[in-house]
This record gives C-alpha cells, sequence and structure tokens, in this order.
C-alpha cells in the first residue's frame, strides 16, 4: 500500500549490494530522464547546423584555452556528478560497487563526448577537451560518491535511519521527496521570478496575456510565490511522518530556495543585486503562504495531495499569464557571454524548472488515484 496513498509504512530491505531494487529501478529511471536534460541542455538552439571541419575531432588535441574561469570548471564538474551517482547506484546493483564505479564514469564520459563531437556541427556552440575533461571527473565524483550513500555503509546507513525515521517508505516516497529535492535547484534558473517554475512562455516564443503594470506586477509574483509555497509545503507535509516537523522542514526547503536564488543572483549579477528578487509581490505571496500553510498542513492527507495539486496548477498558470517583467530579463553574462560553459548548466537548470510542475502534478495525481482507488 503506498505511504501517499494511506501513509501506510513499507520497509525494503537493501540487497546485497546495499541498495534495495526499487532504489535501483529509480535510479535508473531518474539517470535516464536526466541523460536527456543533458543532452538537451548540450545541443540547444538545436538551429543552424552545418558541415564541420574535415577534423571533426580536432577539440581533442586543442592547446588548453588561454581564458578559463573556476566557475567554468565548478560548472562543467557539477552538471555531471548526478548522472555519474545515479548511473553508479544503477550499474552497482548489477556488477558490484567498484565496477559500478567504472562503468558509470565510462558512459558519461562517452557521452560527454559525443556531444563534444556534435557541438562541431552548430556554430552558436564550442567543442572543447576541457569540457570532456571537467565532464569526467564530475561524473567520477558522483560515482564514487554513490556507494557510500547505499544503507549498508556507515554514511548511507545513517542516511537512511533519518530518512526512515521522518519520512514514509515506499518507491512512491522516494519520488516525492525527489521532486521536493529538485524544487530548490530550479531556483538557479534567472530568467524566472522566485518560485517561478514552469514558466514556458519564452520557450514556446508565446505573446505575452497582458501589458505589464505595477499592479499587475505586484499580483502575478505574489500568487505565483503564494500558490508555490503552498503547493510544495503540503508536498513535504503528506509525505513526513511526524506532524510537529511539519513547519520546521518545509521552512528548513524554502529557506534553502532562497539561499540558492540569492547566490545565483549574486554570482551573475552586480554586487549588491544578490536580493533584486525579493519584491514587495514576493514578499506578500511568502508571508501569505506561510500563514496559509499553518493551518493547510493540518488537513487530512488526501485533502492535501488535492489542495497541492490545485496550487502548483495555479502557479504555473499565474507564471505563465503574468506580463512580462522587465526587471527580470535574462542576465547580461549570459547574453555577452554565448560560448560561456555556464549555458550548459544553464540549459539543465531551465529544463529542471520547465518540467518540475509536471513531474510534480504527476506524483500528485498518481497519489490521489491510489488513494481513490484503495477507499
Amino acid at each position: 500500500m503506498s505511504p501517499v496513498a494511506r501513509g501506510h509504512h513499507t520497509d525494503p530491505q537493501p540487497d546485497r549490494d546495499g541498495f534495495s531494487a526499487h532504489t535501483v529501478r529509480l535510479a535508473w529511471i531518474l539517470g535516464l530522464a536526466y541523460l536527456l536534460i543533458v543532452v538537451y541542455a548540450s545541443l540547444q538552439p538545436f538551429q543552424g547546423w552545418r558541415l564541420p571541419p574535415p577534423e571533426i575531432a580536432g577539440f581533442l588535441a586543442a592547446p588548453w584555452p588561454r581564458y578559463i574561469t573556476s566557475q567554468d570548471i565548478f560548472v562543467n564538474v557539477a552538471a555531471y556528478v548526478p548522472l555519474g551517482f545515479l548511473l553508479s547506484v544503477g550499474f552497482g546493483a548489477r556488477y558490484g560497487a567498484g565496477r559500478g564505479v567504472l562503468a558509470a564514469t565510462f558512459c558519461a564520459a562517452a557521452l560527454s563526448l559525443a556531444l563534444e563531437t556534435v557541438q562541431v556541427f552548430l556554430p552558436s556552440r564550442i567543442a572543447s577537451n576541457v569540457d570532456l575533461l571537467t565532464n569526467s571527473v564530475g561524473a567520477l565524483i558522483g560515482a564514487m560518491a554513490a556507494p557510500l550513500f547505499a544503507p549498508t555503509h556507515v554514511v548511507g546507513g545513517k542516511v537512511h535511519a533519518v530518512r526512515h525515521r521522518l519520512f514514509y517508505e515506499g518507491m512512491a516516497a522516494d519520488v516525492g521527496l525527489v521532486i521536493i529535492c529538485l524544487w530548490p535547484v530550479t531556483q538557479f534558473n534567472l530568467t524566472t521570478q522566485l518560485f517561478g517554475t514552469g514558466a514556458i512562455r519564452a520557450t514556446f516564443d508565446l505573446p505575452p496575456y497582458s501589458t505589464y503594470t505595477p499592479a499587475l506586477a505586484l499580483g502575478g509574483e505574489a500568487a505565483v510565490a503564494f500558490f508555490n509555497l503552498l503547493g510544495v509545503g503540503m508536498m513535504i507535509s503528506v509525505l513526513l511522518r511526524r506532524a510537529e516537523l511539519r513547519m520546521w522542514l518545509i521552512g528548513l526547503v524554502t529557506g534553502v530556495a532562497l539561499v540558492l536564488k540569492a547566490v545565483a543572483t549574486a554570482t551573475l549579477h552586480k554586487a549588491g543585486a544578490a536580493l533584486s528578487w525579493l519584491t514587495p509581490g514576493v514578499t506578500i505571496g511568502l508571508l501569505g503562504g506561510w500563514v496559509v500553510l499553518y493551518v493547510a498542513t493540518r488537513l487530512p492527507r488526501g485533502l492535501q495531495l488535492a489542495l497541492a495539486a490545485l496550487c502548483i496548477a495555479l502557479a504555473t498558470a499565474a507564471v505563465n499569464l503574468a506580463p512580462d517583467n522587465p526587471y527580470h530579463s535574462v542576465p547580461v553574462q549570459l547574453i555577452t557571454s554565448g560560448q560561456s560553459h555556464f549555458l550548459n548548466f544553464s540549459g539543465i537548470v531551465r529544463a529542471l524548472s520547465e518540467l518540475w510542475p509536471v513531474l510534480a502534478l504527476g506524483f500528485l495525481v498518481y497519489g490521489l488515484v491510489e488513494r481513490a482507488a484503495r477507499e
């Protein structure tokens, strides 16, 4: 019985390699999804394809670039850490931890090599041996970290114990926790306001539905922040065993999202602009959402699932119907540095931001359907 549907506790036993069968299946699913996102981010904008020079693989022997920043290196390493981690969990369950690390690193490096080679055909992208090297290092770091998080390892055992103590068990709950963990990461998407997940108007080149006015902008920002905070908060509440920790954990997740938004904004904007996203509308939405959450998290689980789905749907509609805000334009660095390695990471985050409401709604609808089928 699903913990999302009835709050029932199931405790899957880990296999001999440490991870339970449903955890391995989830790792394969997430690994494939992340692989597709990496491909999308590495090859966008998918326009202007051309015949490459005769030496397609010439970038492999290119000299080390004269100008490369620590940010470029960090971004390329970080982008492949999740892929290496997920593949290592999957391969490790089949071949053992050591071989799993090697297989995951090799597959991720092969993917990076293939994508760098394809980028030779795109005039807007630059194939780079530095990217290949840093991507491979990131995959290796993620792959080596995976065995440490197995329940049979000291670190993984402690993590598993905390997860078991705080949250319901089962694959459905694991999926919900992954979706919640992705939510703060989406705040790195600087082309949208705080919590502005699901903003697809720019992607599909859709015209604005209204003309910008201060009143409309304030209302739109408040609605997006309010409904997203409510939806995420009730998702966390549904998965938690201990009711007394609900508001504390919601505050922690929200705080992480706010910090990541501030760090990303400070990194790509001028000094002093780290909180430029904290507008009056956003402030109203955050305060209002926090007050309503105090009551909403005490509702029955089934009603929380339904309200969470409604809030996320309303937040997605609000962010797409709101007028374009001139203060939320694409950062100058992303325009002037068209070949920056940050574009890969930016593309991954943008894809996650746009897809997050679909993932969340799918999880919530599944929980509602399963709950209804069992009542």
